[in-house]
């Protein structure tokens, strides 16, 4: 697997354009995305307050992997949660997201709560399935929440979209999440 890296005189720069940018005009670090909010749906709903706009979304996602954490269902509800794992081999499948506002990204970490601590990963970006070698540096919510209410059998998007998804989007229908005015 080939890695993107960058030299240190790119880094440099990099740094460099950053210190000189107000602090709105920055992306929010990247979030690599497994679950429920992986329905485009909701994704859209918890990024504009409104489930049907996933065109306006389709350009912060990307597909991608991590690796070393094992994606668990958690009992009695709709929703997964990934912890980490000791084996090199485990891997969870999911979307980079890239939003464009701090806004956006406060907006997921209010939806996520308080069951779910953000770490840092190194994410793999998938490209019909396979890796484009590029890995990014992102967060992601992992489980803070009492173990015992993991459930021993995975997680699985299709069943949540297929059974629960449309049963949410109407929960939901008619509110929004609050992020911070910083939307252009």
């Amino acid at each position: 697997m080939e890695l993107t890296t960058k030299s240190p005189a790119e880094l440099r720069e990099v740094r460099s354009t950053l210190a000189g940018m107000e602090p709105s005009q920055r992306l929010p670090r990247p979030l690599f995305i497994y679950g429920t909010l992986r329905a485009k749906p909701l994704l859209a709903w918890a990024l504009t307050g409104d489930s049907s706009r996933v065109g306006d979304i389709e350009h912060m996602i990307k597909p991608a992997e991590v690796f070393k954490y094992t994606r668990l269902a958690v009992k009695q509800c709709d929703y997964p949660a990934i912890i980490e794992s000791k084996s090199e081999s485990d891997r969870v499948d999911g979307y980079l997201l890239q939003v464009d506002t701090t806004s956006q990204r406060k907006k997921l970490d209010e939806f996520e709560g308080e069951a779910y601590a953000i770490h840092a990963v190194h994410v793999r970006v998938l490209h019909n399935e396979e890796p484009t070698g590029e890995i990014i540096d992102a967060d992601v919510y992992v489980w803070n929440g009492d173990m015992e209410m993991l459930a021993a059998r995975p997680w699985e998007l299709e069943t949540f979209i297929n059974d629960r998804l449309q049963d949410w989007l109407d929960l939901f229908d008619g509110m929004e999440l609050i992020g911070e005015d910083d939307e252009v």
